[in-house]
């Protein structure tokens, strides 16, 4: 088999197998719903990958790597480090409760817990999504526009809210409205930047939240810039706790 039909022919499956973890879930996916959504025999599945478990993991990081790509390429064509950040935050805070890139990411947390070839993945992919915040918080630092005295840490906090709250606002429908968690990202946000609440937004494209009035709400800001501090996070989760 031609090495190009070999690739193509893998990402059919794994095409597939992402299709039917939506509908499925890991743990409830078998190579025999992937082989039967495509219309071929499970030897052939077992042809490209060795185990379920490979299978499982390979879909979930082509499927992923690709969200990342289309975030990071938005993210880009940003006019400034402000709205690069903003567009990273707002990519990442999910849809809704049936938003389906985030119900394949917690699905897969929780694969990776069972799923040693999955395991790696996720781990790396967690690690890409803190260094795509830390190059954009570095590039602020470096042209006046931020005032972040550890950019790593401060990605690392900012992405592991957007986990945290994403799996409260995705897995129980009602306890977290996505206007509230946007504010909460803008708050850590400013916090972690030196600047406003209403300062982390792209001016040139109405945010997915925004209510399309043009006027700011009163629990987006404005606050005094300031640093990040301990105080200043606990508040910060005080505020949902």
């Amino acid at each position: 088999m031609k090495k190009e039909t070999v690739e193509k022919r893998r990402i059919e499956i794994l095409e597939a197998t992402c299709d039917v973890v939506i509908e499925r879930g890991f743990a409830g996916t078998r190579v025999a719903d992937v082989a039967k959504r495509l219309g071929v025999s499970n030897s052939l599945i077992h042809y490209h990958f060795a185990s379920k478990e490979e299978l499982l993991a390979a879909a979930f990081e082509h499927y992923a790597r690709k969200d990342l790509v289309d975030m990071q390429r938005d993210s880009d064509s940003a006019p400034t480090n402000v709205a690069k950040l903003w567009r990273l935050i707002e990519s990442y805070v999910p849809e809704g409760s049936d938003d389906v890139e985030w119900m394949i990411w917690i699905d897969a947390w929780g694969e990776a817990l069972r799923n040693p070839k999955m395991k790696p993945i996720s781990q790396e992919l967690d690690e890409q999504s803190i260094a795509v915040f830390e190059k954009t918080l570095r590039a602020g630092n470096e042209s006046g526009e931020f005032h972040c005295v550890h950019p790593r840490e401060s990605a690392t906090r900012i992405s592991g809210l957007i986990d945290g709250l994403a799996v409260q606002y995705a897995a129980h429908e009602g306890v977290l409205k996505r206007k509230e968690f946007i504010r909460l990202m803008r708050q850590l946000a400013a916090a972690e930047t030196g600047l406003s609440p209403d300062d982390i937004r792209d001016s040139r494209r109405n945010p997915k939240s925004h209510s399309g009035n043009g006027r700011r709400t009163e629990d987006e800001g404005p606050r005094p810039a300031s640093l990040a501090t301990d105080f200043d996070l606990r508040q910060l989760f005080n505020n949902y706790a």
